[in-house]
């Protein structure tokens, strides 16, 4: 990982900076892997995974977005996107789970596609 990450700087680089120059065995304990893996990492011979950088960058208090970029898993405008996560519906609040069904039947094409559905036998707890 020598090269520039497109971002302006390597990853080494970067390691450099956010950790105020930490010693490699102090890095290597962060991410979670022995000392030769960092010092791999320092002389460009591999890349660390996904999961280390993450791990080195929330270690150091650093957004891992931003690591992710600087070790080239991900692309500068790949960050600009927006994200959109879906979560259980037990998850959510009673705003949240009633906001989700009135959007889901307002994104409905027309009332025909509906099947009414008699409610007057059934109870809600």
């Amino acid at each position: 990982m020598g090269e520039t990450s497109g971002v302006g700087e390597t990853w080494w680089e970067y390691l450099n900076r956010v950790t105020d120059r930490a010693s490699q065995v102090e890095i290597a304990r962060a991410a979670g892997v022995d000392p030769a893996s960092v010092s791999r990492w320092k002389l460009g011979k591999n890349t660390p995974s996904a999961d280390r950088v993450i791990a080195v960058a929330r270690h150091f208090g650093r957004n891992p977005v931003e690591a992710l970029v600087v070790a080239r898993y991900l692309a500068p405008h790949e960050v600009d996107a927006r994200i959109e996560l879906a979560a259980s519906a037990a998850a959510l609040t009673d705003e949240e789970l009633v906001t989700a069904i009135r959007r889901r039947l307002v994104d409905r094409p027309s009332h025909e596609d509906v099947v009414a559905v008699d409610m007057s036998h059934h109870t809600v707890h």
